[in-house]
């Protein structure tokens, strides 16, 4: 099962995923995203950070990247 990276930039750097999690594809890789995208923002909310620019990167075992998805890309807007 491959490894991905769910590395996040913002405009303030890179973090590194140091360890990554093993999932049978990229389409599952890009849903674990979007839903780690959720959880992050509402904890960046809570705390009165700015939310801002943040993207995943998802990232093969060789620090490829294979797509990224911008945080604010999972929030609706009315």
């Amino acid at each position: 099962m491959p490894r991905y990276y769910f590395n996040i930039r913002s405009s303030q750097g890179l973090i590194e995923d140091p360890d990554g999690t093993d999932l049978p594809d990229l389409d599952t890789a890009r849903a674990e995203a979007r839903q780690s995208a959720r959880d992050l923002l509402a904890s960046l909310l809570q705390a009165g950070e700015e939310v801002d620019g943040q993207v995943f990167e998802i990232a093969d075992g060789d620090g490829r990247v294979l797509d990224r998805l911008p945080f604010r890309s999972v929030v609706r807007f009315r």
